[in-house]
């Protein structure tokens, strides 16, 4: 029943995309700024890793090896098989995400006490239409009297799941903890030596609340001030800092990935690559679109940032035409650049030729 639900709610999403309106402008490669410099084999890769996934177009697979070892070669293919469009609409938004990595212990104790659950058996999308999909929510709990709204992260911080079965892990860190949940993967360095890499496996359904904005809109603290770092500092120096995540009613729930994986996975199911992967609202980009992103305010690998991103993962509060979330990659550096992003940015969509 759930499964069934969930493969109907994944044909509706991919549908959304190919179906959306949006003001798209034709365009030639040549029209691109920057586009012959960039890095196509990287770009390539990461392209590679959801196009079988998203039913992209892929290259033969005597030719794979080629097209990834010569920038020429890479960036011909995507010229064959893809238009770009600029897209018409007011100036965009790019942010960034990363990996945080955590102390953590599978079992509970002073030294570990927040718990990071698993994804609840009873936790159900709701497909289109459906009263608590028009109010906002995503998902929801089956119940004697119907569909209701997922327990709160307020409630579920309270004890709502606890006892259950269904903590995977503990952390240390509550605030660290919230972090992770924005960011939507982790890696955990256990107390016994083992190193573990966790994902994104659902969320309560409620809509997502940036907790950063409301400290800024209730004079808190200003907009330059309200970064990742900032934001955290802030909150550690209140008598409870709870209170302010609890305003984010929405919640993630993980899944522990094999023990071989390098990378997070997005939301397409392909591992994520630094500085290619992006997450975007799949109402106007269908999963695995290459779309190239114009931010020239923002420095990246010590150049303005003008590259081919493939669009791997979505998020809550990524919706629009022209919103974006760069995954930076894991470690100290990758969290400074997420934690500091918040830049106008321009996209131009590569749509497949028909």
């Amino acid at each position: 029943m759930a499964a069934n639900r969930q493969a109907k709610l994944w044909r509706w999403q991919h549908s959304r995309a190919t179906a959306a309106p949006a003001n798209l402008e034709p365009i030639g490669f040549e029209a691109i700024e920057g586009w012959a410099a960039d890095g196509h084999c990287a770009a390539l890769e990461c392209y590679l890793r959801s196009a079988s996934l998203t039913g992209q177009p892929v290259p033969d697979a005597g030719e794979v090896q080629a097209l990834l070892k010569d920038r020429q070669k890479a960036r011909a293919f995507f010229e064959k098989n893809f238009t770009p469009f600029r897209i018409s609409a007011a100036l965009g938004l790019l942010t960034s995400y990363f990996e945080p990595v955590l102390k953590g212990a599978r079992k509970q104790s002073a030294a570990f006490p927040v718990p990071v659950y698993r994804r609840p058996p009873d936790l159900m999308p709701l497909l289109p239409g459906h009263p608590l999909s028009n109010r906002g929510f995503t998902a929801g709990r089956e119940t004697p009297n119907g569909f209701e709204p997922y327990f709160t992260r307020a409630e579920i911080e309270a004890g709502a799941l606890a006892g259950k079965g269904l903590e995977l892990l503990f952390v240390a860190d509550p605030l660290e903890a919230f972090v992770m949940h924005v960011q939507g993967s982790a890696q955990i360095e256990l107390d016994d030596g083992a190193t573990v890499r966790i994902t994104f496996d659902g969320k309560n359904g409620h809509p997502y609340s940036s907790v950063a904005k409301l400290l800024v809109q209730r004079g808190h603290m200003t907009l330059e001030a309200a970064d990742l770092e900032g934001m955290l500092s802030w909150l550690r120096a209140q008598p409870d800092p709870q209170a302010f995540l609890n305003e984010n009613k929405s919640y993630i729930f993980f899944k522990e990935l094999e023990q071989d994986a390098t990378a997070p996975r997005g939301s397409s199911g392909a591992a994520l690559q630094p500085g290619r992967s992006l997450a975007a609202d799949p109402l106007y980009h269908a999963p695995g679109t290459p779309i190239w992103v114009m931010a020239p305010e923002l420095e990246y690998e010590g150049a303005p940032l003008r590259r081919l991103l493939i669009a791997q993962d979505t998020g809550s509060a990524i919706v629009g035409p022209q919103r974006g979330d760069i995954f930076a990659g894991i470690g100290a550096d990758a969290r400074r650049f997420a934690g500091r992003t918040r830049h106008r940015c321009e996209f131009i969509a590569l749509r497949p030729k028909r």
